[in-house]
C-alpha cells in the first residue's frame, strides 16, 4: 500500500508542471528585448527538448514577423502533433545519424540569406545530442566513445559539453560566426546546474576557445583508454581554433527564460500547502550520487527531531559513475540509494527524484520513489539490494517493486527534482 508521504512527496514533485507558464515567460524576454512592439523580421532556431514548445510559443507571441523557422527536437517531441515548417529529428543521448543531419540543416539554414533582421534561437538541453557536427576527423562513432567514457569516468556534464564545443562545428560560440542577419538572440531554458545557460546545449551561442593546453586537460578527465580517439580529439579542437579565429558579424545577446529554481520555488509552496516544514538543499544538487545520498541523509536525521512532518527539497543533476551492466538513470540510481538509509531511519519516510523533462533516460520512465520498506519489499523477491548498485540495474528492481514513475514529453528541462519526506516526531516537545 502507498503511504499518504509518498503520495505528497508525488505531488509535491510535479506541481511545478501545472503552475509555470512557458508563454508568460517567453513573452516577458521578448517584451524586455524589445521584439513584440518592433516590426522587423525574424528567423527562429529552436534546438533541444523544449524546441516545439518554446517555437510554438514564440510564433504565438511575434506572428507573420516569423519569417522562417527551424526545430530540431528528439522523436518523441516530433511526433507529438504536426507542424508547419521544418522540423529535424536528432538522437538522444547519444548523437546519431539524425543529430549530424540537424547540424548540417542548421548550418544551411543560417546559410540562406533571408529579409529577416535577427536571428533569434530558442535552446534548451538536450541540444548538444540532437544537434552534433564534430569537427574533423572526428565522426558520429567517436562522439559514442565520448559519450561511453563520460559515462565510465563521471564527469559533470559541463566537462562533457566543453569536450564536445572544442571540438565542434557548431557549439561554443562557432555557430555565430554563420548567422547573417544584423542583429541575433537567444532565449535559453537551462538545465546545467553547475554552470548555468553559458553550457547548455555546449555553450551553443557562447564563445569557447580554448588553447592547445586547456583542450588536452579537457580530455584527460575522460581519462580515455584509446590512444587514437585522445588524438582525434586534439586534432579536431586544433583545426576547430583556427575556424574559431573568424569575427562575428551578427550582434549576439544571450538571456536566460527559465530556469532550475523556479521548480524550487512550486514544490517549496506545495511542500507548505500540504503542512510539511521545509528544508532546502538548493537548485544546484550536484555530485557524485552516493555523496549526494549521504549529504541527504545527514539533514534528513538532524532535521527530523520535530512534531510537524518534514520536507527535505533539492533540483540539480547528480552525477552516476557507471560500469555495471545493468540499466537505469541518475534519478532511479539516487532513489534506489536512498531506500538503505530510509530503512534504517526508523521512522515512516519517503523520496521521490523525479526528471523533469519526462525522461529518466529510459523511454517511459520519469524516474523513482522509494520509502522505508522499499528495501525488505525488494528482498522478498529476491533482489540484492547491493548487487543492482554494482550493477547500476536499479531500472529492473524498481520496475519489480511497481516503483518507477511513468514519464512521457513535458516540454520542458530544468534538471530534476528531488523530494523526501519524513513523518512529524510525536515524541518531540
Amino acid at each position: 500500500m502507498v503511504s499518504d508521504l509518498v503520495t505528497d512527496a508525488k505531488a509535491i514533485s510535479q506541481q511545478w508542471l501545472a503552475e509555470l507558464d512557458l508563454r508568460r515567460l517567453i513573452t516577458e524576454r521578448l517584451t524586455n528585448a524589445r521584439m513584440l512592439d518592433a516590426d522587423f523580421g525574424v528567423d527562429v532556431v529552436a534546438i533541444g527538448k523544449a524546441a516545439r514548445e518554446m517555437s510554438d510559443v514564440t510564433d504565438l507571441a511575434l506572428g507573420t514577423r516569423v519569417l522562417r523557422a527551424l526545430v530540431i527536437c528528439d522523436r518523441e517531441s516530433a511526433e507529438r502533433e504536426p507542424r508547419a515548417g521544418p522540423v529535424v529529428v536528432g538522437d538522444h543521448p547519444v548523437p546519431g545519424v539524425g543529430s549530424l543531419n540537424a547540424g548540417r540543416s542548421l548550418r544551411a539554414f543560417l546559410d540562406i540569406a533571408s529579409g529577416a533582421r535577427c536571428t533569434l534561437f530558442l535552446i534548451s538541453g538536450g541540444a548538444s545530442s540532437l544537434c552534433a557536427l564534430p569537427e574533423p576527423p572526428l565522426d558520429l562513432v567517436d562522439l559514442a566513445l565520448v559519450w561511453d567514457a563520460a559515462l565510465a569516468s563521471g564527469v559533470d556534464i559541463t566537462t562533457l559539453n566543453k569536450v564536445r564545443a572544442a571540438t565542434s562545428q557548431i557549439a561554443g560560440g562557432r555557430i555565430l560566426r554563420c548567422v547573417r542577419t544584423e542583429e541575433s538572440r537567444s532565449l535559453i531554458m537551462v538545465d546545467n546546474v553547475l554552470s548555468g545557460a553559458e553550457w547548455v546545449a555546449s555553450g551553443l551561442t557562447y564563445d569557447f576557445s580554448p588553447d592547445a593546453g586547456e583542450a588536452a586537460k579537457l580530455v584527460a578527465k575522460l581519462n580515455l583508454g584509446d590512444v587514437g580517439l585522445r588524438d582525434r580529439l586534439l586534432r579536431a579542437a586544433s583545426r576547430r581554433s583556427v575556424a574559431m579565429a573568424a569575427p562575428i558579424a551578427t550582434v549576439h545577446e544571450n538571456a536566460v527564460v527559465a530556469e532550475p529554481a523556479m521548480l524550487m520555488e512550486h514544490a517549496r509552496g506545495e511542500a507548505r500547502r500540504r503542512g510539511y516544514r521545509v528544508v532546502e538543499m538548493g537548485s544546484d544538487v550536484h555530485g557524485d550520487v552516493r555523496a549526494v545520498c549521504d549529504r541527504w541523509m545527514e539533514v534528513i536525521r538532524s532535521a527530523s527531531d520535530r512534531r510537524e512532518p518534514l520536507c527535505v527539497l533539492g533540483v540539480g543533476e547528480v552525477t552516476v559513475q557507471v560500469r555495471g551492466s545493468g540499466s537505469g538513470g541518475r534519478c532511479q540510481e539516487f532513489a534506489w540509494l536512498m531506500a538503505d538509509p530510509l530503512a534504517n531511519l526508523g521512522r515512516m519516510s519517503a523520496f521521490v527524484a523525479r526528471a523533469s523533462d519526462g525522461r529518466d533516460f529510459l523511454a517511459g520512465v520519469s524516474g523513482a520513489w522509494v520509502d522505508e520498506s522499499t528495501k525488505e519489499r525488494a528482498e522478498r523477491v529476491g533482489i540484492d539490494w547491493e548487487q543492482i548498485l554494482r550493477d547500476h540495474d536499479s531500472h529492473r528492481a524498481l520496475e519489480a517493486v511497481g516503483q518507477l514513475l511513468v514519464g512521457g514529453h513535458t516540454g520542458w528541462n530544468l534538471c530534476d527534482v528531488y523530494v523526501a519526506l519524513v513523518e512529524g516526531n510525536s515524541g518531540a516537545d
